[in-house]
């Protein structure tokens, strides 16, 4: 039959099993089922699947057959198929039994019972094994593994296997030619030997050494590893199954090629994988592997721990070893936290999603929800976990927990098994800590969906309280998401009222979360808002409560609960239910004034309370409260009562304190709210919006506190956020913020300013401490927020930063460098005063360069006419040591010539009115309007500029930098000589030359000069020219100069001396700011002049706009041309932007072939040099070539260039001739000549080019990361209130603002190396760090992806380049260091917190040792006293069993005489007692003689006092149900004057002269007490009589309180060393980049020792403790061996130190101590075990031993224990255990002690007798003897020693000895013991 027919077959067998009408399978039906589980037959896995659907199909309607048990439904599903599989199974050939084996094998996984009872047939698995053995072929004996492997999971199966069997798979589990039956015959094993350790827990397993477990895990380890397909699923059952042990675990997580290969046998599904391709088995095998690796231990209750205490004992006492220590310390926390790490670094996250898409079995599901909440128990795999999937993993779990379900019939929704809320719980921990965004993506449903499981974990009954507190905390998280989500939490059934029960709750975290969600959802949630805001009394109840939780000591749970009242008093009924509990309690006015200023409390009421720590958001939820209290008062009888109270409780007080200024919050939001609460002011405006119901009361605002801490936002901050981008709105944006007096805006990192024309008042220093320390999203935009991130890269990336500040004349940038110059020098810091110095110095810069460098023009007061690129460099520690100017490009043609309504430089105003007269005498100096090149201009002043006071600023400016009095004289001795040249006038003569119309102009000049007046005069109306002839020097000419060329002339001496001043000074400058110090960084500022477009642009124009395209051309190189580049080049996923390139322009200009503008301009001055007028218009022939360049267009004498900020139309004239910008040699003569050393000093420095300038300042850039400040100027006419729409819109345009938006929206905000990311952010990773030391030892890629994967960052907000890590978002990159700052703070927090649990731990552990102590100290007395008792009997008489009990104690007064009972005072007042204390009483029978019958015993009341009279009558014979005590009472009380006499019988005076004698006989018919009859007392058989008490019994379990002050970090406890292996410290490793690392500590190599030496140390037994010195042993005899051997009587289960013996164990003794401890040796380790544990072990004799005595009769078996000591060590809870009460209570004995001359000794109460009435039990087998103490070194709280003497020493006579031990029997001389007392105190007396 072919593959396709048996399929055929199969599906009409399934159809009828399927039919409602019951269908006996037919012969055929079985033959074609039986036969289709073969591996051999064509499409195997499809006809197997299908007949296990058909037999499973079967089976289960069979079973499910109403009216049928299980075992009819086993015999009908037996007579279908054992015929035929018996059948198959008797066959000798292979394909019969092939098929009979297959399918018993299937019919094991789908009907145990029916399979088990066909395997148990006769001859069955005997027939397998010889046919096996006969014909071993591969495939048969894979086949029987597997069905041994089936049948050894089955009780009934494993008792047939055997030897053989055993043999055969342990033979075939270590032949590795066959991976499949190695690993099928390893999984047989390991069923056969877990399963036969349950069925003989006693025995252990017979069958299967324990040893044998390792090494099956190590075959199973490399079945996976060989990849075979087939084995893998055999490795991984048994793998499965072995997974559970400890030792097995912590093997396999140290194993990363196992892991990563078992973790590849589940394929993660790409787009083509299918999920029926994967294996729902293998799935399920590796995620239970999985599961069973991260299981941390269960937590137990207290009731669980002693249960297991209990059956731990239990197995003790049947001789079950427990499990070793070490599997137990395998399995703590710090174990699997570790195994954990080692998991997910192998990559198991991948799988969970991969095995949930293979197979939807509720197993599977089942064990993925519990290993991730393992796994995110540890926060730092949290953030793995959500990236790879995790959350949505448990969500689709939880769904389909849910679904499955059945529904709540009254809610109509179904609820989660108790099993699936570890999933619930781990979503839970991934909300809370990551926002709800990373955690269920932006779908809002997803929140929603995830509300309901968590409110199923809140109210479940299984749920634990950490499991509520956890879905707490994720619950307020997602209410704080919006105010939708809010509203969904807020209906779900049940959640508010279960919350509301929590706040109650005494757990402070649990309180504290329960109050942030309620405050949350009152915010959030309108439902909750009205149910605290109604006007029932349940709304008002819940109101006080808020109340009364803002009063509690945990500041966090104070600040939600009053934000919550400060959002709820919005609402008048709120407010009225306050108000209503002040006049009630007066409570609400007092608990405000805590909140507000604690120290304003009345002080009676301060001292009554203990001050609670405050806080600015407690001060602020204070005030809103009282002022929405205050705003809802109509009534004036309230508001005046209201008033009175507040200042009675101090409110009123505080809230002048704080609107003075002088409370904890400076906030003037605040503090405007607080003075309107003033009684003298109206309280504000009530707000009344509509009703929310009809007819409802109207409500005041809802208040939000938050509101008061900022500024209401108009626009957006960050134009990355517009909804629209357009360049109109953008405008619109800028707008709306600037007319509302915002002037700075963001575009991502780059600033974006508006000039307002106006003083804002937002640059002083409050503001600017707002921004110290902030990054730029946590304050308003803002100049000052673009230098702290400069100051702050440059301190924390140790990279030079730079600020580039570009726009157009008048746009601001003068005013933000000066801005940016004035923060930085603020938070520096720095206490040395050259640090200052520097700091000052560079402030000074501003008004001295201003002076000389910036003029009044159209379009600004202060344009700067010269570029400044000033660097501050640092040290290490952010502190300036230095800086550094770089003038660019001055425009030194102002000097000579202004348009109208224009200016000269500052300076020359400020020095021609502000002057002193010493000046103005030395260089004649008059006013502005004196100067032609000050006045030529008609502008002498401007409105808003006041030059004296600017010249003092220059002066002090001056001064700061360094420059001394003669060289400020020398300054303005240049500027009057440039003054005074421009008043040299020229005439023209009749042959057209010119001359100086004034010669005392040019005279006075030359003394400026100090030169020759007539040397002055010559040339500047005359040139000397030379000629040349073939290169040699030919005739020299003076050729006058007509008055155009002489004004030239001037002009261009007037130029070169001042340039050559302001590049000395800016020199200058330089020198007395040079660095005092090596510096680390730079900040650059640059402040260059804007671009410009004036009516006459000439050369100087073209210079600036070549630097401000420059600038343009930086500016997209750096964000858009570069980064784009970048992302191509570094392979990061990116959407291209298109935008505008300006390099076209910047080649237009500086290119040199083919030849730019500047090119053809110094070809024509190289060309036409002596012509001015030729070299322009050849000038203009050249540019002409250039008509190509879509941006340059020739127009006659002029030239149109299309720059990136628009068209500029530049006339030619005159430009050749700027271009040269040198001085004729005539006028270098004549300063050479010059007596004026500083002069000659001007002209010695060399001047760079445009091109040269432009050049240097791109390099100095690009040098340093850029911040970017783009100004723009509102309007042309500088006005305050004047908003240029079309003018804004071309600098948008120009300034590329739009395309920078979508750069930034579309790219990474952050980029940087993979080296400087690790040196700066290794901190954050424990796989790269360990104490702050750099760990890692991979690349630096792979440690930047570890350290962004461990810190929880979102995979798609970082992406790894080739080179360089980019982050997208600034918030992420504000995080990172976020984390880092906290990084030193945390590690110094941990430390502290550790230290101060462990104090408080050792503290409360003291006051328990000690409270313990106090309770149990009375017993050692009576112990005391019950071991006195035993020497005094020194092993002379039998003991009655329940005078041995353990919590047996000698406690003296029974009758309760002592403690005045009513019974007590009665008998003492018959006896006349008094006050002398009773030392025993109770009651006994006192033989009666009666004249002429027997005596008979009669019942009396003994009571036994100090003072007692002697009695001349017959000697008392008592029966005393507490002999022992009695006579030991008696010694004690007569100073053991008292002989002790035992015998069977008693001889007494029966009369004053009468004897008699007692006879005592053994009569076993006597079950309890004695029966007297004629002078014959019987009693039963006893204890032996060297038998002693009891050893102390177990402790009963009780509630064990928990150590609440203290908590330990490590289990274990502060005095015992952690079981747990503490994490390797990695060895340090040198950051990337550097070549050295630091020094190894000095204790790293013990930290490096590897975990196997670890293990191994952990695997020895315990060294024996300190011998302590004890008697030699005794010699042994000759015949013994050399060392005396014993053998373990019972099983002994020793602790650390101890030694644990098995029954029959046979040890050497080493040494033998005489407190019931003997030193054995076994194995080479020694120990302590308790001698009365062992027998010896007889010597071999030469001859044979004598046959032994026959056994005699014997009463009923008792152990008789040794003589023992008690041990001063000994804990005193182990006197009498079982007495303490349970709740921690003082002992019922602690009372007021009886006991003689023991004044301190306290007494108990009397005990009941009720266990001395019970006949005692009949032991089934004798009980292990008792465990004498250990000679160990005491305990804290350890029993005193006892008295070594076998009884106290007398007093008096001091001559007498005690009788220790009696030679022949008697009784007790009672009488004469008395009378002697009563002589010896009457002679005292």
């Amino acid at each position: 039959m072919t593959g396709g027919d048996v399929d055929d077959e199969l599906n009409q067998i399934l159809k009828k099993i399927q039919a409602p009408s019951t269908h006996n399978l037919l012969r055929d039906e079985i033959a074609c089922v039986t036969s289709a589980f073969i591996s051999s037959t064509p499409d195997a896995a499809t006809i197997r699947s299908k007949a296990y659907v058909v037999i499973s199909a079967f089976c289960q309607g069979v079973r499910d057959k109403k009216g049928r048990t299980a075992d009819d439904a086993t015999k009908v599903i037996l007579n279908t198929f054992e015929p035929t599989v018996l059948q198959l199974l008797g066959e000798t050939n292979e394909p019969a039994l092939l098929k009979g084996i297959s399918f018993l094998t299937a019919l094991f996984q789908v009907d145990s019972p029916a399979a088990s009872t066909i395997f148990s047939q006769d001859g069955v698995i005997e027939n397998l094994m010889d046919t096996v053995d006969l014909s071993p072929s591969s495939l048969l004996s894979q086949e029987i593994a597997h069905l041994l492997g089936q049948a050894c999971g089955h009780k009934i199966c494993r008792a047939i296997v055997t030897p053989q069997i055993v043999r055969w798979l342990e033979f075939n589990s270590r032949q590795t030619a066959d991976l499949t039956l190695q690993g099928a015959a390893s999984v047989a094993l390991i069923k056969l030997s877990k399963g036969s350790a349950s069925d003989n827990p006693e025995n252990g397993t017979p069958e299967v050494q324990s040893s044998l477990t390792d090494e099956l895990a190590a075959r199973m380890v490399d079945i996976i590893l060989s990849g075979q397909a087939t084995s893998s699923f055999d490795a991984i059952e048994g793998l499965a199954y072995l997974s559970t042990d400890p030792r097995i675990k912590e093997s396999l997580s140290k194993k990363p090629n196992f892991l990563q290969r078992l973790f590849a046998l589940v394929p993660i599904q790409k787009s083509d994988t299918k999920a029926s391709d994967l294996n729902p088995t293998l799935a399920f095998g590796v995620v239970l592997i999985i599961c069973n690796l991260t299981s941390f231990r269960p937590r137990l209750t207290e009731e669980q721990k002693q249960m297991e205490k209990l059956k731990r004992m239990t197995k003790v006492n049947k001789g079950i070893p427990e499990a070793e220590d070490g599997n137990s310390t395998l399995d703590d926390d710090d174990h699997v936290k570790a195994r954990i790490r080692l998991l997910v670094a192998s990559g198991v996250l991948p799988v969970f999603p991969a095995a949930l898409g293979a197979t939807d079995s509720p197993g599977v599901r089942l064990n993925i929800g519990k290993s991730l909440s393992c796994i995110v128990e540890e926060r730092e795999n949290r953030g793995k976990v959500l990236q790879s999937g995790g959350a949505k993993v448990l969500q689709s779990i939880i769904n389909k927990a849910l679904s499955t379900q059945p529904t709540n019939s009254k809610t109509k929704q179904s609820t989660l098994a108790a099993v699936d809320l570890e999933a619930v719980q781990a979503l839970a921990k991934l909300a809370i800590t990551s926002s709800p965004v990373q955690v269920f993506g932006p779908n809002v449903g997803a929140m929603y969906d995830a509300i309901r499981p968590f409110s199923i974990l809140l109210q479940h009954q299984a749920s634990n309280l950490l499991q509520r507190f956890e879905a707490i905390m994720a619950l307020t998280n997602l209410a704080s998401q919006s105010a939708e989500v809010a509203s969904r939490i807020a209906i779900a059934e049940g959640l508010i009222d279960k919350v509301e029960l929590l706040l109650l709750e005494e757990h402070t975290l649990v309180r504290r979360a329960s109050v942030e969600l309620i405050c949350n959802l009152i915010s959030g949630a309108e439902v909750v808002f009205e149910r605290y805001s109604g006007d029932s009394s349940n709304s008002a109840s819940k109101v006080h409560i808020l109340l009364a939780l803002s009063d509690v000591e945990d500041l966090p749970t104070r600040l939600a609960s009053s934000g919550a009242l400060a959002t709820i008093t919005s609402a008048p009924t709120a407010c009225a239910a306050l108000i209503a509990l002040q006049f009630d309690k007066h409570r609400f006015l007092s608990i405000m004034t805590q909140l507000i200023d604690p120290s304003a409390l009345p002080k009676q009421e301060a001292q009554d309370e203990a001050p609670l720590e405050t806080d600015p958001g407690l001060v602020h939820r204070g005030i809103v409260c009282v002022h929405n209290v205050l705003q809802s008062i109509t009534d004036a009888e309230i508001r005046e009562r209201i008033s009175k109270e507040a200042a009675e409780s101090g409110l009123l007080g505080a809230v002048i304190q704080l609107v003075k200024g002088q409370g904890l919050v400076k906030d003037q939001a605040i503090v405007q709210q607080a003075a309107e609460i003033a009684p003298s002011k109206k309280a504000g405006k009530k707000v009344t919006p509509a009703a929310k119901k009809a007819g409802g009361q109207g409500k005041v605002a809802k208040a939000d506190w938050k509101e008061g801490f900022k500024k209401k936002q108009v626009g957006v901050a960050d134009m990355t956020l517009l909804t629209t981008i357009s360049n109109e709105s953008v405008n619109d944006n800028l707008q709306k913020r600037w007319t509302n007096a915002e002037i700075y805006t963001y575009i991502g990192a780059v600033l974006i300013s508006v000039n307002p024309f106006r003083d804002l008042g937002i640059y002083t220093d409050e503001i600017l401490k707002r921004y110290h320390g902030k990054n730029r999203l946590e304050v308003p935009p803002h100049v000052f927020a673009i230098a702290e991130s400069a100051y702050y890269n440059m301190n924390a990336y140790h990279e030079n930063q730079c600020v580039i500040i570009t726009g157009e004349s008048g746009a601001g940038k003068t005013e933000a460098a000066k801005r940016i110059m004035q923060y930085i020098a603020e938070v520096s810091g720095g206490q040395d005063s050259s640090i200052q110095e520097i700091k000052d110095m560079v402030l000074a810069t501003n008004p001295l360069l201003e002076s000389f460098g910036c003029a009044k023009t159209l379009r600004n007061n202060n344009s700067s006419r010269h570029g400044k690129y000033l660097e501050i460099m640092f040290n290490e520690r952010g502190e300036p040591v230095g800086a550094q100017i770089t003038n660019y490009l001055l425009e030194k043609g102002r000097v000579v010539g202004q348009v109208e309504n224009e200016r000269n430089f500052h300076i020359f105003y400020q020095f021609t009115k502000a002057a002193s007269d010493e000046h103005r005498e030395a260089f004649g100096l008059q006013g502005p309007e004196a100067y032609a090149y000050t006045s030529m201009s008609n502008c002498l002043s401007v409105s808003d500029i006041d030059d004296t006071k600017d010249f003092r600023d220059t002066i002090k400016a001056m001064e700061v930098i360094g420059l001394s009095v003669e060289e400020q004289s020398d300054i303005f001795k240049m500027l009057a000589i440039i003054l005074w040249l421009g008043n040299v006038q020229f005439e023209e003569m009749d042959d057209g030359n010119s001359s100086v119309a004034d010669t005392g102009v040019t005279d006075f000049v030359a003394y400026l000069m100090e030169v020759d007046g007539a040397q002055v005069q010559k040339v500047l109306t005359q040139r000397v020219m030379e000629t040349t002839r073939g290169g040699r020097r030919g005739s020299i000419y003076d050729v006058p100069l007509n008055p155009a060329q002489a004004t030239s002339g001037r002009d261009a001496l007037s130029k070169a001396i001042y340039n050559n001043l302001f590049e000395w000074i800016v020199s200058r400058v330089n020198v007395s700011m040079k660095t005092r110090s090596a510096h680390a960084q730079i900040i650059g500022i640059l402040d260059i002049f804007g671009f410009e477009i004036f009516e006459d642009n000439s050369f100087e124009q073209l210079c600036i706009n070549y630097v401000n395209e420059k600038l343009q051309q930086i500016f997209i190189e750096l964000t858009l041309k570069t980064e784009q580049e970048e992302y191509v080049r570094e392979q990061i996923k990116w959407t291209p932007i298109k935008y505008f390139n300006n390099k076209i322009v910047c080649d237009l200009i500086e290119e040199r072939r083919p030849p730019g503008i500047f090119a053809a301009l110094n070809d024509a001055c190289a060309t036409a040099h002596a012509d001015p007028t030729a070299a322009d218009s050849s000038f203009m022939q050249r540019t002409s070539g250039l008509a190509s360049n879509p941006h340059f267009e020739p127009r006659g004498s002029q030239f149109l260039v299309r720059h990136y900020a628009g068209d500029v139309m530049y006339n030619v004239a005159g430009m050749t001739d700027k271009n040269k910008d040198s001085l004729i040699k005539d006028l270098l003569d004549l300063v050479a000549s010059s007596g004026s050393s500083f002069l000659q000093t001007l002209f010695s420095q060399i001047a760079l080019t445009p091109i040269q300038s432009a050049g240097a300042l791109v390099d100095n850039l690009m040098k340093a990361q850029p911040s970017y400040i783009r100004t723009i100027k509102p309007n042309q006419n500088r006005s305050a209130s004047e908003y240029d729409t079309k003018a804004i819109l071309h600098q948008i345009k120009y300034l590329g603002l739009q395309e920078n938006i979508r750069v930034r929206r579309a790219g990474f905000a952050y980029r940087n190396t993979f080296e400087k990311m690790v040196e700066r952010f290794y901190l954050l990773s424990p796989n790269t760090s360990y104490a702050g030391e750099y760990t890692w030892s991979g690349d630096s890629k792979s440690g930047c992806e570890q350290i962004l994967k461990d810190t929880g960052i979102a995979k798609e907000e970082w992406q790894m380049g080739t080179t360089k890590a980019f982050i997208k978002n600034p918030e992420t990159l504000f995080a990172l260091e976020t984390m880092r700052d906290r990084y030193w703070h945390n590690m110094a927090g941990r430390i502290q917190r550790a230290w101060r649990n462990y104090m408080r731990y050792k503290h409360e552990c003291a006051r328990r040792i000690q409270r313990f102590w106090k309770n149990n100290k009375e017993g050692i007395v009576y112990s005391q006293i019950r071991d006195y008792g035993h020497q005094i009997l020194a092993s002379r008489k039998e003991r009655r069993r329940f005078s041995l009990i353990s919590y047996r104690r000698f406690m003296g007064d029974y009758l309760d005489i002592n403690r005045k009972s009513a019974l007590g005072e009665e008998l003492a007042q018959a006896a006349g007692i008094g006050r002398d204390p009773v030392i025993f009483s109770g009651r006994i029978q006192l033989l009666v003689s009666k004249l002429g019958r027997s005596s008979k015993p009669s019942p009396r009341f003994l009571v036994l006092a100090i003072n007692v009279n002697s009695s001349e009558e017959g000697d008392p014979i008592i029966s005393c149900v507490f002999k022992t005590e009695l006579v030991t009472h008696l010694v004690k009380a007569t100073n053991s004057n008292v002989n002790v006499l035992i015998g069977p019988t008693v001889d007494y005076s029966k009369k004053k002269d009468k004897r008699a004698q007692v006879k005592f006989i053994k009569d076993e018919t006597v079950r309890r007490n004695d029966v007297y009859k004629s002078h014959t007392v019987s009693v039963p058989s006893g204890e032996p009589p060297n038998s002693l008490s009891r050893p102390p019994a177990k402790r009963k379990p009780g509630v064990v309180r928990p150590i609440t002050q203290g908590k330990l970090l490590r289990a274990g406890g502060p005095d015992k060393k952690s079981q747990s292996s503490s994490r390797p410290r990695p060895a340090a490793q040198p950051l990337p980049g550097q070549t050295t690392s630091k020094p190894a500590l000095p204790h790293s190599s013990v930290h490096s020792s590897t975990p196997a030496s670890s293990s191994a140390a952990k695997s020895r037994p315990p060294p024996a403790p300190p011998r302590v010195v004890a008697p030699p042993p005794p010699p042994s005899p000759p015949r013994q061996p050399a060392v005396p051997l014993y053998k373990a009587k019972f099983a002994f289960e020793g602790q650390e130190g101890e030694m644990s013996l098995k029954k029959d164990e046979v040890v050497e003794l080493v040494e033998k101590d005489d407190n019931g401890w003997w030193l054995v040796k076994k194995n080479g380790v020694e120990g302590w075990a308790p001698n009365n544990y062992l027998e010896l072990v007889p010597p071999q004799a030469a001859t044979p031993p004598a046959p032994p005595p026959p056994p005699r009769k014997a009463p009923p078996p008792k152990v008789a224990p040794t003589s023992m000591t008690a041990d001063a060590s000994a804990k005193p809870v182990s006197v009498f255990p079982g007495m303490a009460a349970g709740n921690g209570t003082a002992a019922p004995w602690k009372t007021k002690a009886t006991i003689s001359n023991s004044d301190s000794s306290p007494a108990n109460s009397r005990p009941s007798s009720a266990l001395a009435s019970k006949p005692p039990p009949i032991a089934s087998k004798p009980k292990p003897p008792v465990v004498g103490a250990k000679p160990a070194a005491p305990k804290v709280g350890a029993k005193p020693p006892i008295p070594a003497a076998p009884r106290p020493t007398p007093t008096a006579p001091t001559g007498r000895a005690p009788v220790s031990k009696p030679t022949a029997p008697g009784q007790v001389d009672l009488a004469a013991a008395l009378a002697k007392r009563a002589q010896r105190m009457g002679s005292g007396g």
